[in-house]
């Protein structure tokens, strides 16, 4: 397939090297997107509610179909910026596969009955530092799915970055509630960041958590 300008060799490095067949079709951003269709924890979401409201439908909005809606959403947004705006186009554009793979797997890591379930192990995880979405989609993608122990799905760098909305680690976040990594999660986020550090005007807090990708951005937005 035709090479994208807008992506290198940075962005689809994983943690460890990827194993593909010589006759591998798929791009490194589309195997993500495969491997999060396919896994358990995917398919875990369909029994987490995402709004819980009794009686009102005949239905209850889980997390699995959340996440399909916030991807096609996502996807849409992508199709619309490559074609609108006067700095993309065929040969450098955002990627839609890499989109989609951060929309389906943004609520890898959230439990059901939306925040209220989320404040609720929050608070009973206190003595362990705390529960935080986010942080533990973050901890399935690179520790848990498929490969406990190991780097988990062994995703992109630029998944990871798709995914990761705050990169505030808990240890710096004196008090928070939400919007923080885990402090043992400092090696991955150094992965995603290249081993750079942050520019010193991000500070921990709002304004590093500010910094996003714009694949992560389109996430947000869709969701």
């Amino acid at each position: 397939m035709p090479a994208n300008a807008f992506y290198n060799s940075f962005d689809t490095e994983t943690l460890d090297p990827r194993n593909t067949h010589p006759g591998e079709y798929r791009n490194a951003f589309q195997i993500d997107r495969d491997r999060i269709i396919h896994s358990s924890a995917f398919r875990r979401l369909q029994n987490k509610t995402q709004v819980f409201l009794s009686g009102e439908y005949d239905f209850y909005r889980t997390r699995l179909t959340h996440s399909i809606e916030v991807a096609q959403i996502g996807r849409s947004i992508c199709a619309w910026l490559n074609q609108q705006s006067g700095l993309l186009d065929e040969a450098c554009h955002i990627d839609p596969d890499l989109v989609e793979s951060a929309c389906l797997a943004h609520d890898l890591g959230h439990p059901p009955f939306g925040h209220t379930g989320e404040r609720t192990l929050h608070r009973l995880m206190q003595p362990y530092g705390g529960f935080e979405g986010n942080a533990q989609t973050f901890r399935i993608l690179t520790q848990t799915l498929f490969n406990e122990g190991r780097d988990g799905m062994n995703p992109t760098r630029a998944l990871l970055d798709g995914v990761l909305k705050y990169k505030t680690l808990h240890a710096e976040a004196a008090g928070a509630k939400n919007h923080y990594l885990y402090s043992d999660q400092e090696r991955w986020l150094d992965f995603t960041l290249g081993h750079q550090p942050f520019p010193a005007e991000l500070t921990p807090g709002s304004a590093r958590n500010s910094f996003r990708s714009i694949e992560c951005q389109i996430m947000d937005w869709a969701d």
